[in-house]
């Protein structure tokens, strides 16, 4: 009997790095069957490991109980989560002459025109490319076309956004993987991995955007008709609400204001009543709730807008119907989805969740776990897609080509 596969999923975080693994099962779902959680202690800065051994470290801790609570020795797959500051996107189009007698499209030549759009641009030149990720096709008299292999035609036209990170900053993540032990482990882009959890099909056919508010950045993708058209990294995250709180309440210290903005915080000062008190035991006074929530939304309204902005440079505004996702820690803060309805102008805002995936019940209802879980889910699609059995509902990675 064939033993079911057990894959692993890993979001490399500033305050977290996330392990979470998952069982194939016969259908093609998955279970997930154990997680675990560690602290990288300052391994990680903004998406780049700036100290390898701590890194080292917090992947062998999280992954070692994810495997111990899941009750698994081995694994069949990895697949690691990744973002960071120095994370770039850029929006390409190139075309070839289809050579073929019959100009039947194959497969050799959608590669070649997205690889030739891709070494024509010069930030692909100056850094490692992660993804090549097809948007659309066109040919001569006919446009919009999703897959053209297999079609006919004189010339073929490609829509691609690639992703790229200085080499350093990427060879350096896979070195900290290796001492983990963790060779073979793939990469993916965190908006790709976080729209894989939680949008579905339709969502990301009619438009999204998927918003990851991490400890120190907040990643956005846009996505339509399947694919990523924009995407960005905004250098606020929730570590910023909480510095907040500390410099204009004076908390007792960044432990004391993040366990008070986790307790007590809301974005919405409205909510609160004017006089609940907050008690400081370590410092035995009092401050007002509502004046913690009135910093906590303005450092909000600062995030949303730039979040407003970056929907605007994609210039996708008005094809957004599928709604805005919120995934990652930040997005637990109480009444910042309602906040986000007013400020971003969209009548649908949630907090994302993971669908597909089976299991723990407290870690696929939990944006905490998105992109970890993302990143297996979208293991496990390539998985079955290679084996020749084709998953129980598409997903949003199906045409990227990797260059790593």
């Amino acid at each position: 009997m064939v033993q079911p596969a057990v894959l692993l999923g890993l979001d490399l975080g500033a305050s977290k790095v996330v392990a979470a693994v998952a069982v194939q099962e016969e259908g093609g779902g998955l279970n997930v069957t154990g997680v675990g959680v560690a602290n990288p202690e300052g391994g990680v800065r903004q998406g780049e490991i700036v100290d390898i051994n701590l890194t080292v470290s917090a992947i062998n801790r999280s992954v070692e109980e994810a495997m111990r609570t899941a009750g698994q020795t081995k694994l069949d797959g990895i697949r690691v989560s990744v973002d960071g500051i120095q994370f770039k996107g850029e929006n390409l189009r190139d075309s070839i002459t289809i050579s073929n007698p019959d100009r039947i499209i194959t497969v050799a030549d959608r590669d070649r025109v997205m690889e030739q759009a891709t070494n024509a641009c010069k930030l692909a030149k100056e850094e490692t490319v992660l993804h090549r990720i097809p948007q659309m096709f066109h040919i001569k008299g006919q446009r919009d076309i999703r897959n053209p292999v297999n079609m006919v035609g004189d010339t073929l036209e490609a829509e691609i956004r690639i992703i790229v990170a200085p080499g350093s900053v990427i060879e350096n993540l896979q070195r900290a993987l290796q001492l983990s032990g963790l060779q073979g482990a793939s990469l993916v882009y965190s908006p790709l991995a976080s729209a894989e959890g939680v949008l579905s099909r339709e969502d990301a056919e009619n438009g999204a955007v998927v918003v990851d508010i991490g400890d120190q950045l907040t990643h956005l993708g846009v996505f339509l008709r399947g694919a990523l058209f924009h995407s960005a990294v905004l250098p606020i995250g929730g570590q910023h609400f909480t510095r907040d709180l500390e410099i204009t309440k004076h908390l007792g210290g960044i432990s004391v204001a993040e366990r008070i903005k986790r307790r007590y915080g809301t974005a919405l000062p409205g909510q609160v009543d004017p006089s609940e008190m907050v008690e400081l035991e370590e410092e035995g006074r009092l401050v007002a709730r509502r004046e913690l929530a009135e910093v906590l939304h303005a450092r909000g309204i600062e995030l949303l807008n730039m979040i407003l902005a970056e929907m605007g440079r994609s210039g996708l505004v008005h094809e957004i119907h599928g709604g805005v996702h919120l995934v990652g820690g930040g997005s637990l803060m109480p009444h910042l989805a309602n906040l986000a309805q007013s400020i971003l102008g969209r009548p649908r805002v949630v907090l994302g969740r993971v669908s597909g995936i089976q299991g723990l019940s407290h870690v696929v209802a939990n944006p905490l776990y998105t992109n970890a879980l993302g990143a297996v889910k979208s293991l496990n699609r390539d998985l079955l897609e290679g084996a020749g059995r084709s998953p129980r509902k598409g997903g949003l990675l199906d045409w990227i080509k990797r260059s790593m």
